[in-house]
């Protein structure tokens, strides 16, 4: 059994040996033809781990198959520890490559039940862990707090602590976060982790900074340069150097805070660290503006927001070098100007001219500044009436497809080879509409419709029309992705989860409600724009014609699927597959289809 775990072991490092050349296929086939067993799940598992504390590689799909292969392995041979530890896997998975919390949130859940049932006090907290972290980042601080809490209680581990102290801290309850803060650093040292201890100083140097408190402000924040001194790795200095330099700031000492401020901001230029660019731009914009150099601190503040900016496109560094290039060639340029502002000078020096020249300009001026405020204004409104414009056409058509419009005064029609189609219609529509009014009739179907849109918003689906009580859309068009078979069933769920609850909710207000059948199926479709008044984009093909039936077959608060669906999902845990057999549709003759729901 040694000389097995060891020659995974040796394939593990030998197909990961370099970031350039990860072959997760290869390490798939060596699981498929490896004997099943507690020994060889528990391997595969700790690579995973090893995989995460190091470096996601590229072949992303690749590690989801293989997290995936190692939880049903674990579940064929009944091995509910190794389960566990896969589903945890799955949800780390989902939270770092793509930071898609809906699906982490089920896997870590899914772990933590079977970590609850072994009784794995450490599997417990590390999940609660996973749990508070994501409520960090989505910023519900107080149920972070809630998991951080569960997962202390299960397991002394001082990131918990630490997390737990800094959710404080958003809350501005700094009594509490001084408290866990101390805790933490306590046990850091005790673990001799060098990292999350300068974590917690610098914390508590900018906690003792919002609270004016410098002297124990600076006192912690000098505490973060002597552990970074013995790493020799210079770029580390950016956040301390940045929070020492508000410190400064705040202290009135300008040419400090700006001395700290520009060591840090070059720094920034060594390591991706947005938060020290954001602190360092705004303190070297403050210092300049408070020594009247009004250029570089409009340069800055520029910067500054540039940075601050959540939806900022392209990478930091890259972002710092074209405004650091912009501001030298600025300078050159202000450089120039003033030199050719001196020439001017010494050929107008005297009086008269200086007269003439100053009524000149004033004259000029006036007549320009109304010109320019005409112009101004015209513009807002041309502007404002763009935006509409566009508003409109993005309600209309898809992004990519309004904007090849715009461009070319046509949008070609595409062919897609896989599209999945999703058809619903409202059962016994017309019995329906003789309990209600024309109004409230209307106003029913657009509310359900309303709810229909955001699903297909949340889950990236394209909304095609509606055709009287019918919603059409689609999942992977206009731009096909990975993801868009799976995302449109879960959308189709979600809809009928939707109309399900909205049902019971006005049956207990004694008011009618509609039940609902939802088809899928995927195949190629034609895409494009029709129409020259009125356009549309719409979707032609067999598949759709086909999505049709199976929706007519279906049954209501079920989610009805094809075969060629079912085939692209069969092997996804998230759902579960009923099969119907050969069902007769009108026009088609027999078709396989499936009831899918999700997996408990």
């Amino acid at each position: 059994m040694k000389k097995c775990l060891l020659y995974i072991v040796f394939i593990s490092f030998t197909v990961f040996g370099n970031d350039e050349n990860m072959d997760m296929d290869r390490l798939l086939a060596k699981m498929r033809s490896s004997p099943e067993s507690k020994l060889a799940v528990d391997q595969y598992n700790h690579f995973i781990d090893s995989m995460f504390r190091s470096e996601i590689p590229k072949n992303k799909r690749g590690l989801y198959n293989y997290i995936t292969n190692t939880y049903k392995i674990a579940k064929r041979i009944n091995y509910k520890h190794g389960m566990a530890m896969a589903q945890y896997h799955l949800g780390k998975y989902h939270i770092s490559t793509y930071s898609n919390y809906s699906k982490a949130i089920p896997a870590i859940l899914t772990s933590l039940t079977l970590y609850e049932r072994e009784k794995d006090s450490l599997g417990i907290s590390q999940c609660y862990l996973q749990l508070g972290v994501i409520s960090y980042v989505t910023q519900y601080f107080e149920d972070g707090i809630k998991n951080f809490k569960h997962s202390l209680r299960y397991h002394n581990n001082p990131t918990s602590t630490y997390l737990l102290a800094i959710s404080y801290t958003e809350l501005n309850n700094f009594v509490l976060s001084k408290k866990y803060f101390f805790s933490a650093i306590d046990e850091y040292k005790k673990t001799n982790k060098i990292k999350g201890l300068n974590e917690c100083y610098m914390y508590l140097g900018k906690m003792y900074l919002s609270e004016q408190d410098f002297d124990s402000a600076y006192y912690y924040l000098k505490l973060t340069l002597p552990p970074i001194m013995k790493s020799d790795s210079e770029e580390d200095f950016s956040r301390p150097y940045a929070l020492i330099s508000e410190y400064f700031f705040l202290n009135r000492r300008l040419d400090s805070a700006l001395y700290y401020a520009q060591k840090s901001y070059k720094l920034t230029k060594l390591k991706d660290d947005q938060i020290s660019a954001v602190i360092s731009t705004e303190i070297i914009s403050k210092v300049y503006e408070e020594k009247k150099d009004f250029r570089k601190a409009l340069y800055f503040l520029q910067l500054h927001y540039l940075l601050k900016n959540e939806n900022m496109k392209g990478d930091t560094k890259q972002k710092i070098a074209e405004m650091h290039d912009m501001f030298d060639f600025t300078r050159k340029m202000d450089k120039e100007k003033q030199k050719h502002r001196e020439e001017i000078y010494k050929k107008n020096r005297t009086k008269n001219i200086f007269l003439v020249t100053g009524l000149f300009v004033l004259l000029v001026s006036g007549g320009l500044w109304s010109r320019l405020d005409y112009v101004r204004k015209s513009k807002a409104a041309l502007q404002h009436e763009k935006n509409v414009s566009e508003s409109l056409l993005l309600n209309i058509l898809p992004l990519e497809i309004a904007q090849e419009l715009k461009e070319n005064g046509s949008a070609k029609a595409r062919n897609f080879k896989n599209a999945t189609i999703l058809f619903t219609d409202f059962k016994s529509f017309t019995e329906f509409s003789e309990k209600l009014s024309a109004s409230d009739l209307v106003k029913e179907i657009n509310e359900c419709f309303i709810g229909f849109d955001s699903i297909m918003d949340k889950y990236s689906i394209e909304k095609i029309k509606t055709i009287g009580d019918a919603y059409l859309a689609a999942g992977g068009i206009p731009i096909p992705s990975e993801d868009s078979v799976k995302n449109t069933v879960l959308a189709a769920l979600e809809m009928q989860e939707y109309i399900i609850k909205r049902k019971e909710q006005l049956e207990i207000s004694g008011l009618p409600a509609f039940e609902m059948r939802v088809g899928v199926h995927t195949g190629p479709v034609v895409a494009g724009i029709v129409g020259v008044k009125k356009f549309q984009y719409d979707i032609w093909g067999d598949t759709v014609n086909t999505a049709s039936r199976i929706e007519s077959c279906g049954v209501v608060g079920k989610v009805n699927i094809s075969q060629a669906t079912y085939d692209l999902l069969k092997d996804d845990i998230t759902f579960t597959f009923e099969s119907r057999g050969k069902i007769e549709a009108k026009g088609k003759g027999e078709i396989e289809m499936w009831f899918v729901s999700r997996s408990v």
